[in-house]
């Protein structure tokens, strides 16, 4: 338990213990059918403390979602590194925050799969995410223009979004494979993102016009003459 943070004297449980439980009665006895005073009775903690500091069971599920968020949040204000490394970095913390619970992962992607509004819940977590992405990528990135650094910014993040779950989705449903094994598929899966998002997000801030000048001079123009005819010309060009 958490020794700091508890009104009278009372120590605070950790968030994990309390969302922990949760699962285990979840698991047990099924999301609808498991009551907060349940939740309450196994972690220790009053009804009352239960509901100020969560609200309620879908809360206490995804607690640990906000927080991680939170994280994620924070890292992307303070990395030093280029966008794109960044919110590669910060998709990383998303997965490792779920690879290093499965006690608490796994049996909530089963809890989530079998009721639809928890899967709205959990929808909802991942725009998040990818706005927070998409946001941070438009701030820093140097797309030519506004819109289209806005625009190349929201299609990266929802390919990150997307290469991030799909590697997330083969963890959950093997989640006794190595875990060598999905950190290479993500870095595989980050690889193939770049490819695709560095060219929009590193885009030249206007198309490039070419110009093709035709030079035709009598054979005796000198070379002096010659330079400054084509000056004038390629001015004339530019101006055009």
């Amino acid at each position: 338990m958490e020794r700091s943070g508890g009104r009278g004297g009372q120590p605070r449980v950790a968030t994990r213990e309390v969302v922990l439980a949760a699962v285990r009665l979840f698991t047990e006895s099924g999301f609808d059918d498991t009551t907060m005073d349940q939740i309450a009775t196994a972690t220790g903690v009053s009804r009352r403390s239960l509901f100020r500091r969560f609200g309620s069971k879908e809360d206490i599920l995804f607690a640990e979602h906000d927080e991680l968020f939170s994280t994620v949040v924070r890292y992307l204000e303070a990395s030093p590194d280029e966008p794109l490394t960044s919110v590669f970095a910060a998709a990383r913390l998303v997965l490792q925050g779920y690879l290093r619970d499965p006690e608490i992962t796994v049996p909530r992607y089963r809890l989530v799969r079998a009721h639809p509004r928890l899967r709205d819940r959990e929808v909802a977590m991942t725009a998040r995410y990818q706005a927070a992405f998409s946001s941070y990528l438009s701030r820093c990135g140097d797309g030519g223009g506004r819109e289209g650094r806005s625009l190349a910014a929201g299609v990266a993040a929802a390919s990150l979004i997307s290469a991030h779950n799909h590697v997330l989705r083969g963890w959950l449903r093997r989640p006794e494979q190595d875990s060598r094994e999905v950190w290479a598929g993500f870095d595989e899966a980050m690889d193939f993102v770049r490819r695709a998002a560095e060219p929009m997000l590193h885009a030249e801030r206007g198309p490039r016009r070419d110009h093709v000048l035709v030079a035709v001079y009598p054979g005796d123009t000198g070379r002096e003459e010659l330079l400054r005819r084509i000056g004038a010309a390629v001015q004339a060009s530019e101006g055009s």
